[in-house]
């Protein structure tokens, strides 16, 4: 089965992946709002775990291929709940059985999405358990952007705001957060470190002030070299997920934006932890963009 691929223009199909929780109905007005706007194809999926049952014994027949009792709860209630708000969309119902992570990535395969949309419930993605294994599946296996709903879609996104460590990986997460939402004021976000600070004497704002200028220079020459010049910068010092989400809440942002590979602590989301940091710390809604050179194959 071929990978999903983005490409860079409105997605034709998106995927909402939903646990059908109370919460999820913020992903699906969200997902319907993007659909709307693009005129493209919505997918909506849920994923249960297959019933336990006990292997086969030698001699009995194949068991007969039929949805589980659960599955057709599932599949009634998805009927149910995202039934009158896509009226008018193109649109499909999917129910299935199996991994997560697996089954979203097949699923937007099939159906040919170049964005899977999810929310949050309890503070975490498709129930308290999974919040780390199923990002951290999707950004080390997916190929496609990950946008992870938490607020009501009142408008259209206006701010946005990337992270940025200067890197490829970064540079691609700018330009799909650009070319889904060009009409959001972009802006871009980097922290950063002084080297031994603790162990200096001396001018230790000084240290700090001038490793921030050297960083809003990096961030200047990334944005020129990267067709972006002219776009707002902000660099702070610091644990980068805090002060993401203190920037973003000082600049009014109503997405954050972060590559899933990079070359600094800021964007290894393939650790479950810093993926959950960021995830947790940001107070609007985030779009993971993972990079398809430095994904990992699934294991079997």
């Amino acid at each position: 089965m071929p990978d999903p691929v983005w490409k860079p223009d409105a997605p034709r199909a998106l995927l909402l992946a939903t646990d059908l929780d109370g919460r999820c109905d913020r992903a699906l007005d969200r997902a319907v709002a993007l659909a709307r706007r693009w005129q493209a194809r919505l997918v909506v999926l849920t994923v249960i775990e297959p019933p336990a049952m006990p292997p086969p014994r030698p001699g009995d027949p194949p068991r007969p291929a039929q949805a589980s009792p659960a599955a057709l709860r599932a599949a009634a209630r998805l009927r149910s709940e995202a039934g009158p708000a896509v009226s008018w969309l193109d649109f499909e119902r999917i129910v299935r059985e199996g991994d997560v992570g697996r089954s979203i990535d097949a699923v937007a395969a099939e159906t040919g999405c170049s964005l899977v949309v999810t929310g949050v419930a309890r503070d975490a993605l498709f129930g308290r358990h999974l919040l780390g294994s199923t990002v951290s599946w999707l950004a080390r296996h997916g190929s496609l952007p990950l946008l992870v709903v938490r607020d009501r879609a009142h408008a259209p996104y206006r701010r946005l705001v990337v992270a940025s460590d200067f890197s490829g990986s970064s540079a691609r997460a700018l330009d799909v957060a650009r070319s889904l939402f060009p009409d959001a004021e972009a802006s871009l976000f980097s922290a950063f470190e002084v080297p031994y600070l603790g162990l200096r004497d001396g001018d230790r704002e000084g240290s700090v002030a001038q490793v921030r200028d050297q960083a809003l220079e990096s961030a200047r020459e990334f944005l020129a070299s990267h067709g972006h010049q002219g776009l707002p910068v902000a660099v702070a010092h610091g644990d980068a997920a805090s002060r993401l989400a203190d920037h973003a809440l000082e600049a009014g942002a109503d997405l954050v934006v972060a590559a899933t590979h990079g070359r600094s602590a800021l964007f290894h989301l393939l650790i479950g932890s810093v993926a959950r940091e960021i995830l947790d710390a940001s107070p609007c809604d985030t779009l993971l963009v993972p990079e398809p050179a430095a994904r990992t194959p699934a294991p079997a």
